[in-house]
């Protein structure tokens, strides 16, 4: 389309193209230590050894897995070292984390983090001598990359007090203490689309540096995959992680327990495990909803090495009778085997039967769905409304330009109407256009007003107490003022405020279209088998980012509770008085935000509008005018564009979903 469409056309399809390129979700392992995530992350991705699972320990850096990255390129690492204003990120970014869900041992945990982060720097300066200061802040590409090579900049390794400190260059050093993130990359393999997998370091983890490095690249990722143990499901580490995820609204997860093949007495234990799981999510999260899939990453490690060290194939067989499902794929697979493999089909029937059992192919189907119809669904179906509009203003303009052609009467008048109407439609738009964004723009200044008051009044309700006695004069050594009824209706009256001015919008851009076709009718150039639409998807599936409302409230008053008792009215009112200027300051960053956003969504539509104007009006080079077998030609492409378009995108269409083959 970049090619054959008009000149006003082809930036808007170019960045298009620019934004389906870079729409690569991304999906993060998370959970503690010993809960087998390298091992899963392993057979999630097909790659059955790249990760190590029998090194203690072995993440130490978050490890991005690129399969079909934008770059094309499927082979090789970059790995990034922290500079020094990065080292102090992970303390000052820790502690907005922390604020978020306080507890009784987070008082200290700051102080024990950054003797770590020096203790990092001791371990990074010991192994690499006089190069520690010229590698700050810098990256290694390396094209080709080797087991050896990832273990250097991400695992742990010895301890260097007790080897020399490495200045040569021959040596090969020990970078994981300096590695502040690792990217690899790969095919795009089985998976439908472009996606990038993410190992994290373990939570609950006794060096807090690599919890806090886990906890803080939960904002990074678009979908999670939380791993449990089937030895201590749902302990209280995990639930405080579950905690943690649902305060910075990440939405999108599901919970793998792995390790059901150690369970003692198998399916019985499992089935215990499972509703266990669930019931502790319903009555700690209200997460009655969050999938579950039970599973086993060394039956999948089996099924894809042939390694059986640890396998008993009974258990295996008993796990799929308890599923018929499972039981259901397994047989088919059999069946397809039989037909296509003579030799090695009794090994392969097993190494199959491990795969469909490990839960695997179910967590991957999950995650390809959920991710395909998930948030950034959104953007491909805006995409594809785009581009379905340029192509029939394409059609549209290519068949009058054969008319043209035919007829030079068609051509006089063409030239007649065309800039006259092209004018008045132009006009239209921008006029709608500034009416839209004007009566955006007042009544977010209402918004902005009504979450102010709000604030106030309930932070009042809060710090001067509901029985009339502040929390802040309590005698114990802590005060906790509870403000998520506070977030909750600040985030009630935003989402009302966007539906209330997207719905607006959209009524608007309705009369628009009427208005537009009808001038296209009056002028003779319009066409009732193809009417001139504004296309208002970016507008119509928007919903606004609420991500401040987690913003932690940091109000440090530095009074005793002697002075407290002494100042009670002055401590409270100064309490109450600053947390309302934070609540505020929140408030504006919201609107600020939630105007921002639907400013440029509303440009996107009236920018794409006009461009589709512009090229249903395109002035043709009638002093050159086409041969009739070129512009035919040139409408028989229009039409090809088109078909393959609606073809593409069609509804209901799901993508091919391909399982490695078990052989």
């Amino acid at each position: 389309m970049e090619q054959t469409a008009s000149d006003e056309a082809q930036p808007f399809i170019s960045r298009i193209s620019t934004d389906l390129k870079a729409l690569k979700p991304g999906v993060a392992f998370v959970g503690q230590i010993k809960a087998g995530k390298s091992r899963l992350i392993n057979g999630f991705t097909g790659q059955a050894n790249f990760l190590p699972s029998d090194v203690n320990p072995w993440t130490t850096v978050v490890t991005d897995m690129h399969f079909g990255h934008p770059s094309n390129r499927t082979s090789g690492g970059v790995f990034h070292f922290f500079d020094n204003d990065q080292w102090q990120a992970l303390l000052s970014e820790g502690d907005e984390i922390r604020d978020l869900l306080p507890d009784g041992e987070d008082n200290y945990k700051r102080q024990i983090i950054e003797e770590q982060i020096e203790a990092m720097k001791t371990r990074a300066k010991a192994r690499l001598g006089a190069r520690y200061e010229n590698l700050l802040g810098t990256s290694h590409d390396l094209e080709e990359l080797t087991q050896e090579d990832l273990a250097r900049y991400v695992s742990a390794g010895a301890d260097p007090d007790d080897q020399p400190a490495q200045t040569d260059t021959v040596s090969a050093p020990y970078y994981s203490d300096l590695t502040r993130k690792a990217e690899v990359f790969f095919r795009q393999g089985h998976f439908p689309f472009p996606i990038t997998v993410t190992d994290t370091p373990g939570i609950n983890d006794p060096l807090l540096i690599r919890e806090e490095i886990s906890h803080q690249y939960l904002r990074n990722s678009d979908f999670f995959v939380v791993v449990l143990s089937a030895h201590q499901a749902l302990s209280q580490a995990d639930l405080k992680l579950f905690r943690l995820m649902q305060a910075l609204e990440l939405g999108q997860m599901v919970v793998f327990v792995n390790r059901v093949d150690e369970l003692n007495r198998g399916v019985e234990d499992a089935a215990s495990v499972h509703a266990d799981v669930r019931a502790g999510l319903e009555h700690a999260l209200d997460s009655a909803q969050m999938t579950v899939i039970m599973g086993s990453a060394q039956w999948a490690h089996y099924a894809l090495t042939g390694d059986a060290t640890g396998i008993d194939h009974d258990q295996i067989l008993a796990w799929l009778k308890a599923h018929p499902q499972k039981m259901q794929r397994f047989l088919e697979g059999i069946e397809q085997l039989k037909r296509t493999q003579k030799e090695g089909a009794a090994e392969s029937a097993l190494r199959l039967a491990a795969m469909i059992a490990s839960g695997l192919p179910d967590l991957r189907s999950h995650v390809v769905r959920e991710m395909s119809d998930g948030p950034r669904s959104e953007r491909i179906h805006i995409a594809a409304q785009h581009l379905r509009n340029f192509a029939a203003s394409e059609l549209e303009r290519r068949r009058v330009h054969l008319k043209i052609v035919d007829d030079d009467t068609a051509e006089t008048h063409f030239a007649q109407t065309e800039d006259k109407t092209r004018a008045q439609l132009s006009q239209l738009v921008n006029e709608t256009r500034e009416r839209l964004t004007e009566d955006s723009g007042q009544n977010m200044a209402t918004l902005r007003q009504e979450l102010d008051d709000i604030a106030q009044s309930m932070v009042s309700n809060v710090v001067q107490g509901r029985d009339g006695v502040s929390p802040l004069l309590s005698t114990g050594s802590n005060t906790e003022l509870d403000f998520s009824d506070l977030r909750q209706i600040m985030r009630d009256r935003l989402l009302d405020s966007a539906h209330a001015q997207r719905q607006k919008m959209l009524n608007e851009l309705y009369a628009l279209d009427m208005q537009s076709n009808a001038a296209l009718a009056e002028r003779g150039v319009g066409d009732a088998d193809n009417p001139l639409n504004v296309d208002a998807s970016a507008l119509r599936w928007y919903r606004p980012d609420t991500g401040i409302l987690t913003r932690g409230i940091t109000v440090e008053l530095r009074v005793s509770w002697l002075a407290r008792l002494l100042k009670q009215q002055s401590v409270v009112t100064r309490a109450e008085q600053m947390i309302t200027r934070e609540f505020q300051s929140i408030a504006t960053d919201l609107v600020d935000q939630f105007q921002s956003d639907l400013t440029g969504r509303l440009n996107t539509v009236m920018e794409h509008h006009l461009a589709v104007l512009a090229t249903r009006f395109e002035e043709l080079d009638k002093a050159q005018p086409a041969s009739r077998p070129d512009a035919h030609a040139a409408l028989e492409n229009a039409k090809r564009l088109a078909i393959e378009l609606e073809e593409l995108f069609e509804e209901g269409i799901e993508p091919e979903q391909r399982l490695e083959a078990v052989t």
